[in-house]
């Protein structure tokens, strides 16, 4: 099929966006694995058609993504994501010979057990368009880099490793690129949605109810460097400050004052007698505007990264 943006970035937007167990400032990885071991299941030919049974292949798949990204007190429960993921409205989950799915929003309880979902011969299913794209070889790698930069970009290269099917990790062997072209309108809304659609550095807020944004979504450490989507490498701000930090002349730093940084300034290309450079010039010291949730406050290397770029900057 086509791979268009037009296609791509609703899903990519509520993929970047799911609903997860929180901890303090950890996000329970469990979904997004799940996620991408039906995707290996699928480049392996073990899936075929709209159903996603609960079977010892999925377990044993899932525990060997998880494996690679767990942390703290992560257990591999894998009938967890497998009944809560309903939640995120583009799967649901059937007994043997039922129509109704197991899971019903507003009904409270918790997951039914792996023996449990084993005993009714579970079967999980996606809405047909999202299923329609994972279908598609070429959409199914985009989405499996996608997801990785979303919520595992440390782990890239462990995770390309497990998977059944070997890419380049930035082209295909046509040479096309790998990323799904709705990339970054999800990046861009997660990020805008977390800082209430205002700029960091001077805090101004145009958002129109078409939901036109006047701020932008920004990589605090490049894209094209970390492959990383998280919020926490990302920053909302104004198309002007947004072009003053990627020129390397200001820069949101660590400071031990504010957990989200404060802005530095290359005080060898600026010069407060020139109108226009003034006004970077005034952010010398300001504190970065936070995010809403501080579990996505930026990462402290991210602002590490950007401290050191700027003194190096020509």
């Amino acid at each position: 099929m086509a791979v268009t943006e037009s296609n791509w970035a609703p899903w990519l937007e509520r993929l970047y966006d799911l609903r997860r167990d929180k901890r303090g400032s950890h996000e329970r990885p469990h979904k997004p694995v799940l996620l991408l071991a039906i995707l290996d299941l699928l480049d392996r030919g073990i899936l075929r058609g709209n159903q996603v049974p609960f079977t010892e292949e999925l377990e044993s798949t899932f525990r060997r993504f998880f494996a690679v990204v767990r942390s703290r007190d992560d257990q591999p429960t894998i009938e967890h994501p497998f009944y809560f993921l309903s939640g995120d409205g583009f799967w649901q989950v059937f007994a043997a010979g039922q129509s109704e799915p197991l899971y019903r929003k507003g009904f409270a309880g918790g997951a039914p057990s792996a023996a449990q979902l084993r005993r009714k011969s579970a079967t999980g299913r996606f809405d047909e368009s999202l299923w329609a794209l994972m279908s598609d070889p070429m959409a199914r790698h985009q989405l499996r880099e996608a997801l990785i930069a979303r919520y595992f970009p440390e782990h890239h290269d462990q995770l390309a490793a497990l998977s059944a099917r070997q890419w380049s990790p930035d082209r295909s062997e046509s040479g096309e690129t790998l990323l799904p072209p709705g990339r970054d309108a999800a990046f861009r809304k997660t990020v805008l949605g977390l800082y209430d659609h205002r700029c960091a550095a001077c805090g101004v807020r145009v958002l129109l109810k078409s939901q036109l944004s006047l701020v932008e979504a920004a990589h605090l450490i490049p894209f094209s460097v970390s492959r990383n989507d998280r919020p926490t490498n990302g920053v909302a701000l104004c198309p002007n400050h947004h072009w003053a930090m990627d020129s390397f002349l200001i820069a949101p730093c660590p400071d031990s004052r504010s957990r989200a940084g404060i802005w530095r300034i290359n005080e060898r290309r600026l010069d407060d007698r020139i109108e226009g450079q003034r006004d970077l010039m005034s952010l010398a010291g300001k504190p970065v505007l936070p995010p809403r949730e501080t579990m996505y406050l930026p990462a402290p290397e991210a602002l590490r990264w950007r401290e050191d770029h700027l003194t190096i900057a020509d």
